[in-house]
């Protein structure tokens, strides 16, 4: 509710006071505005009032237009009329909004944007140590400014850990809950050891209550003086690992859909990862219709990727994949560099 009651009282008389004005101007000089006019105050008081005082506002606006109607040599001026008083429904509609929310519309606005910026830089990959290359590359379905599926990642010493999720649905409709998740999640990332992280948050989901979403997870910890990484996941698309050789092997991590069940048992997949060889994480959204392996032209794409020793480019890598209007996309690159190796072999 809005709680400055003197100013709005003192905003309210104001544009009454314009809509009088506006009246009798086309009242006794019928050529000199139009009706649609009366829009401008009704947009104001949407913007500015509460609902009460749009219904105040919207009943002298009715009277003034069943005044102008009556006095109007014009045939239009019903048919302007009547967008008029669809305004005030409009408006009347905002301020409700407004009142529900308990924010006008800037600082609503305000609090999305700095939510999506601070959602982006959390789930912004680390620099990969000497040696290694980590890349991502996310989109939206229809484009949506937020997303369902989110990255978070870690790195404490040699040791690298990223996680990749996905809210079911896509876009903004479930950016309430991806938001929500993001956060926990990434408060239990690092404080909670690699092996109970998805139980963790399975246990975080579960205690939500959600009827009708879920979430899935891939998480990829990596040794980066050794190579050994760990592959768990919860009821998503497998992770696979490309050899050096260009062979492409799916993970066989497994277990159940994060807040499914509350005491779940996810199955690890130990790899090691060789001078050459890429992991990459994918979302639904970047797989082929049986849901098991890469999207045509996705693998392509990472193999140049993987060949190039470059940083992931995001547009040549999106441009490979047909984009998604069901479902976001995600993909997360970690790859051993054999450059790197030949140097240190050298040295």
């Amino acid at each position: 509710m809005i709680r400055a009651r003197w100013p709005e009282r003192w905003v309210l008389a104001g544009l009454v006071a314009v809509v009088v004005v506006l009246t009798a101007v086309k009242v006794l000089e019928p050529d000199a505005e139009p009706v649609s006019a009366l829009v401008l105050p009704v947009m104001v008081a949407g913007w500015r009032l509460s609902r009460r005082a749009v219904v105040v506002l919207g009943a002298v606006v009715a009277v003034a237009l069943v005044v102008i109607v009556a006095t109007s040599p014009f045939e239009g001026t019903v048919v302007s009329a009547i967008v008029v008083m669809v305004t005030v429904v409009i408006a009347y509609r905002y301020a409700w909004l407004r009142e529900r929310w308990g924010l006008t519309a800037t600082q609503g606005l305000g609090i999305l944007l700095d939510l999506r910026d601070r959602l982006r830089q959390q789930g912004e990959l680390p620099d990969g140590p000497d040696g290694w290359t980590v890349g991502r590359v996310l989109r939206s379905a229809d484009d949506d400014a937020m997303r369902g599926d989110f990255t978070l990642a870690l790195r404490e010493g040699p040791v690298l850990q990223v996680v990749l999720v996905d809210v079911s649905g896509h876009g903004a409709r479930v950016a309430p809950q991806a938001g929500l998740l993001a956060g926990a999640f990434g408060g239990l990332l690092g404080a909670v050891p690699p092996d109970a992280l998805l139980s963790s948050c399975n246990a975080y989901v579960c205690r939500q209550g959600w009827s009708h979403t879920y979430a899935t997870a891939v998480h990829l910890t990596v040794d980066t003086d050794t190579g050994e990484a760990v592959v768990r996941s919860a009821g998503h698309p497998p992770a696979h690992l490309r050899r050096a050789t260009g062979e492409w092997v799916p993970s066989t991590a497994r277990g159940p859909v994060l807040g499914l069940r509350p005491d779940p048992q996810y199955v690890p997949d130990v790899l090691t990862l060789r001078p050459g060889d890429t992991v990459a994480l994918l979302s639904d959204g970047l797989v082929d219709e049986r849901g098991e392996s890469p999207a045509v032209g996705l693998t392509d794409a990472v193999d140049d990727w993987a060949e190039s020793l470059l940083p992931a480019v995001e547009d040549a890598l999106l441009a490979s994949v047909t984009p998604s209007a069901s479902d976001d996309q995600a993909l997360v690159l970690v790859r051993r560099d054999r450059a790197a190796a030949r140097e240190g072999r050298r040295a």
